[in-house]
């Protein structure tokens, strides 16, 4: 029976759920961002990239077959004044520097001897200083005169007749945007003229998909324009920049999101559909993985604004990870007879349990990887996976109270073929040996980690890519260096430190070039020792040479005598004042306010040069300033990941192991359960080597999820081999059906996967989908003949075991195959309850010699331990208990062995058997009767029992005095139940035993424990 109302109602709030978390978050589109930072140059790169001015700037190429630079210009500027209309953008083309150029190179000339060390002049300034270079220098200004504005070019002839300006502004670049460049009427061209570059800087992030899509409309709308204005011009437009990778990550993601979601559900509705008697009942399977799915996205958004669209994108294969609870419990609830569903729940949890503890605790322990997409991924799914197991075993028994039988039966030959491949026996281990002994020749791992792999990019963009690099050169050739300062004169003091190693690299060939902004703004050092060298340079002998040059040139060409006066000026200056670097050639210099902390931010760029080391330049860099090399960068996110994935990887596995043993409490049971999952990382890294396909970073994550989530297979058939002891058990073959639509399910949602366009997701696919392949593999052809040869030895050994052994360890090896908590009860009752170093006493006195007992009734059985040395005691004896709890009614029935049973039922009702008793016992259970009850209990004892059959009973008792801490713990145990315990004095009870016709022969206070009365009464005289 389905309450159809109260599963609309949650069906509405799963939904509201969803939406709500959805809406709470912040969708992160920037796979580059859950790169791990603990390593410094990791995090120095990701710091860059985040602060970077040019981070989230794009590139538009500008390109025409035919070489006509002023077309070129032309367009461009028709360009760049479309993306100052759109308002998408905070800056647009080169004019703020082309305007600064000229006052920087004003600057430069009025404080040329700051700008120049001893080497420079020695070297660069020293040989134009010729007479020949002085002539030619001279007649090339008075060429150029004409077509000049005479005021400014005037002052810069008088400033820099000799053009040393010209040496330090040439030290700016490495600041273009291309060394493959040069400039024309105020635009960068190709070096071979058919391309120009237009450079802009959007107002949003590089990753915001939003104005992503604006950026993209307006320049297809700008292309289509020029094509009609210039319908004779081949004219193409080609961006490049963060927001193409932007948008063609979430296009394909979206693709693929939506691939599987669908392909995933449908799959996986077909395959409920064959399993279930009733399809309709199966399809609900989806319910729990949906909740938990929905109310983990809520509660995630309580905790984090934003997540990954890769966390999002596993959330289809999260369904099928899911799908598993709700498919066990209907399983155990669609039957051929009634079933209520607490006793569905009940099955399911006792078999589930640890699988979902391995689970999640697999998930969270992928969270700590420092990898903030993993992080967020191990959070979302254990929460999925903690919520779907929550929902089962609470709303579900709500929503299903009982199942009645189904009206007709229907041919379902899944279950059929998962009873067949379960039991292959031998021949089904020996395949799996024999692959497993093939691939493991194979199974060398190969690892490949690179950034292009945390993004799939267009064929469209890759193009553009390509085309930049071939005509503007490769970016990720530069070194990045990002420096903070309180002041800006602690900044210009660390750039003059700084421009000292970048030169005395430069000489060693370390360094190809570099701008350091104290090539033209020196800080206060640096600048008195310049002037010092320069005062020494302009010695009078050089200074009347070009004095003298200068005379006699000018009154052949024409210039006034007073002409280079101000440049003469500076050649013998006493003094000359050091200036800061005024604000307005701040985002020139690569320098802007920090807007997190107080203080400046400034970006410096080195060009390698043929004796450079990424290693070396870490030591010699690093320590003052962020680094940023992209091929080193790389190389260390590969070795990082390696080493983070492997020491997780080695974690996860020594956890689970961990929570398997203590779990389990057995090796055997903990080593068969880890063999599956052994078996599947051996075949799938071989099959990954043998299709070609490396472990990069989604294989390495999914390394760790494969061990949780295989070894849940592991733990549902063993713990099922352990609970029902008979691979025939119907319920048995539920177990593995669940097992196996949990496997196929799975498959189905990361086989989906396989046919994603993004690399990360069809990586998650392709190795998820060999890993729990192989792991079903293992469970269905490696566990079953291994469990019945290990966890349950043949009849004949285990007597012979027991020939040698006493009664406790008799008693113990009846449990050897039960649960780890049933094992230890036993043992430590054994131990240390001193009930059976009493009980011996009991019965002799009981019996009084009058023979043997070969009938037992248990009242209140428990496990089963006293019942089971019982039988030790007496070979050949019965035992039929009696208990309200169906989970010890399970457990003493598996240890009694076939020498008896026990049924589930309350006081006063007592088990069937097949003749008169010879014994009843009553052991610690009378305080939980009433007296009516309790009379009721003796009075049916009295009447199951032969003539001189004897009733042995302990009860619980408050003694005056203090009591013991075991006492007060058990009457909490009941009150806190819903109970009431019902202590009761030893002349009382004898009085119920004598009223229901028993002689008591035995009345005494335990004697280790006073707060137990032992009594013993027989039926007759």
């Amino acid at each position: 029976m389905i309450k159809y109302r109260n599963l609309l109602v949650v069906s509405c709030a799963i939904i509201a759920l969803t939406v709500l978390g959805l809406l709470r978050l912040r969708i992160d589109t920037d796979v580059v961002r859950s790169l791990p930072t603990q390593e410094k140059i990791i995090a120095d790169g990701l710091e860059i990239f985040e602060q970077h001015p040019f981070h989230d700037q794009i590139a538009i190429d500008i390109s025409l077959t035919k070489t006509d630079p002023d077309r070129l210009v032309e367009i461009g500027k028709a360009l760049e004044e479309q993306l100052k209309q759109s308002d998408l953008f905070a800056q647009v083309g080169t004019d703020s520097l082309g305007a600064l150029i000229p006052e920087l190179a004003l600057h430069a000339a009025k404080h040329l001897p700051l700008l120049f060390t001893q080497e420079e002049l020695e070297k660069k300034v020293a040989p134009l200083l010729k007479s020949e270079q002085i002539s030619q220098r001279l007649q090339k200004l008075y060429q150029e005169l004409g077509g000049m504005e005479g005021i400014g070019q005037a002052e810069f002839m008088g400033l820099d007749p000799l053009g040393l300006k010209d040496l330090v502004l040439a030290r700016m670049a490495p600041l273009a945007p291309s060394l493959n460049s040069r400039l024309y009427q105020g635009s960068l061209l190709s070096q071979d003229g058919h391309h120009l570059l237009v450079t802009a800087r959007p107002k949003a992030s590089g990753t915001d998909t939003a104005s992503a899509r604006q950026i993209s409309q307006v320049l297809t709308q700008a292309e289509q324009e020029f094509a009609r204005q210039y319908p004779d011009e081949a004219i193409q437009l080609t961006p490049v920049g963060a927001y193409r990778a932007a948008l063609d990550n979430e296009d394909i993601i979206r693709h693929d999101v939506h691939l599987a979601l669908v392909f995933a559900t449908l799959g996986i509705a077909l395959l409920l559909y064959f399993a279930f008697p009733r399809p309709l009942t199966g399809l609900l399977a989806f319910v729990p993985a949906l909740a938990g799915t929905g109310t983990a996205l809520f509660v995630y958004s309580l905790l984090h604004p934003s997540i990954s669209i890769m966390v999002l994108g596993f959330g289809g294969a999260l369904i099928s990870i899911t799908v598993d609870h709700g498919i066990a419990y209907l399983l155990f609830l669609d039957r051929p007879q009634e079933t209520k569903g607490k006793e569905a729940s009940r099955e399911v949890r006792a078999i589930a349990l640890m699988a979902v503890v391995t689970s999640i605790c697999a998930f969270l322990i992928l969270s700590s990887s420092g990898f903030p997409v993993f992080v967020q991924l191990g959070q979302f799914t254990a929460l999925g996976i903690l919520f779907s197991y929550l929902f089962v075993h609470t709303v579900f028994p709500q929503l299903f109270p009982s199942m009645p039988p189904a009206e007709h039966s229907r041919s379902l030959p899944l279950r059929r073929f998962v009873d067949l491949l379960y039991c292959t026996g031998k021949p089904g281990a020996i395949v799996a040996l024999l692959l497993f002994i093939g691939l493991a020749f194979f199974a060398k791992p190969q690892f490949h980690v690179d950034l292009k792999s945390m993004n799939t990019m267009s064929s469209e963009t890759q193009a553009a890519d390509a085309l930049f690099a071939q005509v503007w050169g490769n970016i990720n050739d530069r070194v990045i260096l990002m420096r903070s300062a309180d002041s800006l004169a602690e900044l210009q003091n660390g750039n003059d430190q700084l421009l000292v190693k970048a030169e005395e690299d430069i000489a060693q060939d370390i360094l190809a070039a570099s701008f350091i902004p104290s090539m033209l703004f020196p800080g206060q050092e640096r600048a008195r020792e310049n002037f010092r060298v320069w005062r020494t340079f302009w010695n009078d002998e050089r200074v009347q040479h070009v004095q003298g040059e200068f005379d006699r040139i000018s009154k052949e060409l024409g210039f006034a005598p007073t002409a280079f006066s101000p440049f003469l000026v500076q050649l013998q200056l006493a003094e000359i004042e050091v200036t800061t670097i005024p604000e307005k050639f701040y985002e020139s210099l690569g320098i802007r306010k920090n807007s997190e902390h107080t203080g400046l931010l400034q970006f410096l760029t080195l060009i390698p040069g043929k004796n450079y080391t990424a290693q070396e330049a870490v030591q010699r860099y690093g320590q003052d300033a962020s680094f940023f090399d992209a091929n080193y960068f790389t190389e260390r996110l590969a070795e990082v990941l390696f080493s983070t994935f492997t020491r997780m990887l080695v974690i996860i596995a020594l956890s689970i192991a961990f929570l398997l043993a203590l779990f389990y409490l057995d090796l055997r049971q903990t080593l068969l359960t880890l063999l599956s999952p052994f078996f599947a990382y051996v075949c799938t890294l071989g099959t990954l080597r043998l299709i070609g396909h490396p472990l990069d970073i989604p294989a390495l994550m999914l390394s760790i999820v494969i061990l949780g989530m295989g070894v849940d297979y592991s733990v549902f058939c063993v713990r099922a081999h352990q609970r029902y002891q008979d691979i025939s058990h119907p319920s048995y073959a539920l177990v593995r059906t669940a097992v196996f639509m949990a496997g196929a399910s799975t498959l189905i949602g990361f086989g989906v996967l396989c046919f994603a366009k993004h690399a990360v997701l069809r990586s998650i696919g392709i190795t998820s989908f060999l890993g729990i392949g192989y792991s079903l593999l293992g469970t269905f052809l490696l566990l079953p003949p291994l469990m019945d040869r290990f966890l349950f030895p043949r009849q004949q050994s285990g007597a012979m075991e027991k020939e040698n052994m006493n009664v406790d360890a008799c008693v113990r090896h009846r449990y050897r195959t039960l649960e780890a908590y049933t094992r230890m009860f036993a043992r430590f009752k054994l131990r240390y309850d001193p009930m059976f170093a009493d009980l011996p006493d009991m019965l002799v006195r009981g019996q009084q010699g009058q023979g043997g007992i070969r009938t037992v009734i248990d009242i209140g059985c428990g496990y089963g331990v006293p019942a089971c040395w019982c039988l030790e005691q007496y070979p050949g004896a019965e035992v039929f208990g009696i208990d309200p709890d169906p989970e010890r009614v399970r457990s003493a029935t598996i240890a009694f062995a076939g020498q008896g049973r026990a049924v589930c039922g309350y006081a006063p009702e007592l088990p069937s058997t097949p003749g008169p008793a010879d014994l009843v016992l009553l052991l610690d259970m009378f305080h939980y009767l009433d007296d009516e009850t309790a009379a009721t209990v003796l009075r049916k004892s009295f009447q199951a029992l032969g003539e001189n059959g004897i009733l042995v009973t302990r009860f619980v008792i408050r003694p005056p005095g203090r009591l013991s801490w075991s006492w007060y713990l058990e009457d909490w145990r009941i009150r806190s139940g819903g109970g009431q315990a019902y202590y009761r004095p030893a002349d009382r009870m004898a009085a119920f035993m004598r009223q229901a016709g028993f002689t008591v022969v035995y009345n005494e206070v335990s004697a280790v424990n006073r707060e137990l009365v032992w009594m013993v009464g027989r039926k007759g005289s």
